[in-house]
């Protein structure tokens, strides 16, 4: 365990105050990076909700399978993922997002479509597969921090990721990422 992760379990308040100024960033980063164009609003909301999603189940974590900074993106990663799903199944389309039509809107929406695609299909690999492409390549952790987190060894991470690129590769040459 980090100094951070002793200090959560032992004075919260103080914990809270060293997390939000260490890991802010990184954990917009992080949901930024699956909430796309979103506003700087929502993210922001996504952030919050992380920061206190952990807090609150800090006694419920188990920091030996990873570091508050860990829980902090995968929470972030997970709520924005949850967003993103939410919004598409109520097919909400706030007065903020309808633009009117232009070369630079298309190429945003075409980039949109092709993200959420590649997201559908990391996420269609299953468990753990999709979690560790998001870990390496949305995260950018390495495989050694992977394998802790999971609870598997750094030769399984590996070896998992080499095929679940191999089949988003497959899936993208057949077409099938655009399917979903």
């Amino acid at each position: 365990m980090n100094a951070v992760t002793d200090l959560l379990l032992r004075d919260p308040e103080r914990a809270l105050d060293q997390m939000l100024s260490a890991y802010t960033g990184l954990v917009y980063h992080a949901a930024a990076a699956v909430l796309g164009r979103s506003s700087h609003e929502e993210i922001e909301e996504c952030v919050s909700d992380a920061f206190l999603v952990v807090y609150n189940q800090r006694d419920r974590l188990d920091f030996s399978q990873g570091s508050v900074k860990a829980y902090l993106c995968a929470t972030a990663r997970n709520l924005a993922i949850n967003r993103l799903k939410k919004r598409a199944n109520a097919n909400e389309v706030s007065l903020d997002e309808q633009t009117y039509a232009s070369e630079e809107t298309e190429n945003e929406a075409l980039h949109n479509l092709e993200t959420e695609a590649l997201l559908n299909t990391v996420l269609s690999l299953g468990e753990p597969d999709s979690k560790i492409i998001l870990y390496r390549y949305y995260f950018a952790l390495p495989s050694k921090e992977i394998a802790k987190m999971l609870g598997i060894k750094q030769n399984t991470v590996d070896q998992r990721m080499r095929r679940a690129l191999q089949k988003l590769n497959r899936l993208s040459k057949g077409g099938m990422l655009y399917d979903k």
